[in-house]
C-alpha cells in the first residue's frame, strides 16, 4: 500500500502544483484554475497505466465492446463536457465500480454477477459519471487543504489495491484515506455522492433506463451485505456508504421522471451468462445454473441461459452438444455476432480452421469492422498460420482503439510470426508503455533501430516514440 501511495501523492502534487501557460483556465471556470481538464486527463492516464500494470484484466473484446457501447449511450445523456473516456473491466469477482480523474471508468465482473437487469448496472455506470462530469476531483483539490491531495491519492491507491487483493487489504486502505481527512471533508464526501446520485438519476432517465434502477440497486447491496463479516462487504459500498435516507432519496428523485418498466434485455442477458461461463472455477455448477435457465418462461433468460450451455460446453470440449444448442440460436438469431463467434469457436475447438474462418468472414461482410468479430478472426488467422493476414485485420484496429492493449498483445505476437522483428519490437515497446514499463518500452525501441538503419522514415518514427516515451517517464 505505500509504494502505491506515495506513487499516486507524488503525481498528483506534481500536476496540481506544476503551472503550464498552455493550459489556460476555461473562462468562467474557477476549477480549472486549480486543475485544468487536460491536466486531469493527464493524470488519469498516469493511473491507467498503473491499473494496467498491476490490476487482472479481463481482456474479451465481446465484454468490452458492449460496455463501451452502453457508456458512450449514457455519456451522451449526461451533463459530461469531456467525453474522452477510458473503460477498464477487472476481472473481480466483488462488487466494485470506480472513476478516476480523466475520464476513467473502470468496473468489476462481480457487478454483471450481481445487477439483475441493464438498467441497474447502466445506474452505477451513470453513477461514476455524475462524478467525472461534476468534476469531484478538481471540486476536492479547490478546497486548498493538504488532505484533500493525500485523500485523494490513497483514494486512487485503493482502487488499484482493491482490485488486486484482498478484502482486508482494501478497506485498511480506504480507511487509512479517510482517517487522513477532516471531518468537513467527509461531509463533502457525503454531498458529492448525493450530487452523483441525482445526475446519475437524470442521465438514466434521458437515456431511456429506468430512473429507479439506483434506488434498487443500492437497497440490494446494502441488503445484500447486512449480515457478512466486515472482510465481505462489496467494495463499492466502502467506497460508497448507503444509508436508509440515501435510498429513499433515490426513489422520490425518480419519481419526478416517466415511469419504465424494466425488462430483462437479451444483449444485457447474454454478457451476464458470458461472464459467469469465462470465469468460472466450476463448470459443473454452472451448467446447473444454465440449464435452470435455459427452461424459463422469459424468452430473453432462456436464450442467454442456452448460450451459457454452449460456452461452457465449448470450454469443457464438449463440442457436439455446444454445436446443437448453437444452431438453435442461430436460427432464431442468424445476425447475432456473439452466436457468430461461439459457432466459429467451436469449429475452433474442433480443430477445424477452415471452418472457423468461413463463419467470421461471412459475419465481417455483415458487419465490417467489428471490433470482437475483427479480433476474433485475427486470432483465427494466427492459430491457422497465417500471421500476415491477421496483421491486415488487426491494423486498422490498432490506429482506431490506440490504446487496446489486447490489439498490441496479438499485433506482436502476429508480427513475431511473420518474421518482422522491427515491428514486433514496435508492438511490444506499444504494449509496455500503456502498462506504464516505460524501461522495456524504450528497450524494445532500442532492438528495432538497427534493424531499419535503411529506412529513413521508420527510424525517425521510432526515435520520435522513444521520446514520447521519455516524455511520459519523465513528464514535464
Amino acid at each position: 500500500m505505500t509504494k502505491i501511495f506515495f506513487f499516486f501523492l507524488l503525481i498528483i502534487f506534481s500536476y496540481c502544483t506544476r503551472g503550464n501557460p498552455s493550459e489556460l483556465p476555461t473562462f468562467g471556470d474557477r476549477l480549472s484554475g486549480t486543475i485544468s481538464i487536460e491536466k486531469e486527463r493527464k493524470l488519469g492516464q498516469q493511473f491507467l497505466r498503473s491499473l494496467r500494470a498491476q490490476a487482472p484484466i479481463l481482456d474479451d473484446p465481446i465484454l468490452q465492446d458492449y460496455l463501451e457501447h452502453l457508456i458512450y449511450r449514457l455519456a451522451v445523456h449526461s451533463e459530461l463536457e469531456d467525453k474522452r473516456l477510458d473503460l477498464v473491466l477487472i476481472k473481480n469477482q466483488n462488487i466494485n465500480a470506480f472513476a478516476a480523474p480523466g475520464g476513467i471508468i473502470g468496473l468489476h465482473h462481480g457487478l454483471f454477477l450481481y445487477g439483475e437487469t441493464e438498467h441497474e448496472l447502466s445506474a452505477i455506470l451513470s453513477h461514476e459519471l455524475a462524478h467525472l462530469s461534476q468534476r469531484h476531483f478538481a471540486r476536492r483539490l479547490d478546497e486548498g487543504k493538504k488532505n484533500s491531495v493525500i485523500g485523494l491519492a490513497g483514494f486512487l491507491a485503493s482502487i488499484i489495491l482493491a482490485a488486486t487483493a484482498s478484502g482486508d487489504a482494501a478497506m485498511a486502505a480506504i480507511t487509512t484515506t479517510q482517517g487522513l481527512a477532516q471531518s468537513k471533508a467527509l461531509r463533502y464526501s457525503r454531498d458529492r455522492e448525493a450530487e452523483a446520485d441525482r445526475v446519475g438519476i437524470e442521465t438514466l432517465a434521458l437515456a431511456g433506463m429506468d430512473p429507479k434502477a439506483m434506488a434498487l440497486m443500492f437497497e440490494r447491496l446494502q441488503r445484500s451485505s447486512r449480515y457478512i463479516g466486515l472482510n465481505k462487504v462489496p467494495e463499492f459500498l466502502r467506497t460508497h456508504p448507503v444509508t436508509k435516507s440515501r435510498i429513499a432519496d433515490s426513489y422520490n428523485q425518480a419519481m419526478k421522471y416517466p415511469d419504465e418498466k424494466p425488462f430483462p434485455r437479451l444483449n444485457y442477458q447474454l454478457m451476464r451468462n458470458r461472464v459467469r461461463a469465462i470465469t468460472t472455477i466450476d463448470s459443473s455448477e454452472e451448467l446447473k445454473r444454465f440449464e435452470i435457465l435455459a427452461k424459463s418462461s422469459v424468452h430473453e433468460i432462456e436464450i442467454a441461459g442456452k448460450y451459457g450451455l454452449v460456452l461452457v460446453n465449448t470450454n469443457e470440449n464438449q463440442n457436439i452438444e455446444a454445436l446443437s444448442i448453437l444452431r438453435e440460436l442461430i436460427k432464431k438469431y442468424p445476425l447475432n455476432i456473439n452466436f457468430r463467434i461461439a459457432e466459429a469457436e467451436i469449429y475452433e475447438s474442433l480443430g477445424e480452421l477452415d471452418r472457423s474462418q468461413k463463419v467470421l468472414a461471412q459475419a465481417l461482410d455483415t458487419s465490417p469492422g467489428n471490433y470482437p468479430l475483427t479480433v476474433k478472426y485475427a486470432e483465427i488467422l494466427l492459430a491457422a498460420g497465417k500471421p500476415k493476414l491477421a496483421i491486415e485485420q488487426l491494423q486498422p484496429l490498432s490506429s482506431s482503439r490506440p490504446s487496446d492493449l489486447f490489439i498490441w498483445y496479438l499485433l506482436a505476437e502476429s508480427y513475431g510470426l511473420a518474421r518482422n522483428i522491427p515491428a514486433l519490437h514496435e508492438a511490444r515497446a506499444k504494449f509496455f508503455s500503456l502498462k506504464g514499463n516505460f524501461e522495456q518500452a524504450i528497450k524494445q525501441l532500442s532492438y528495432a533501430l538497427p534493424l531499419i538503419t535503411n529506412d529513413f522514415q521508420a527510424s525517425a518514427r521510432i526515435r520520435q516514440a522513444m521520446k514520447d516515451i521519455i516524455n511520459l517517464r519523465n513528464p514535464r
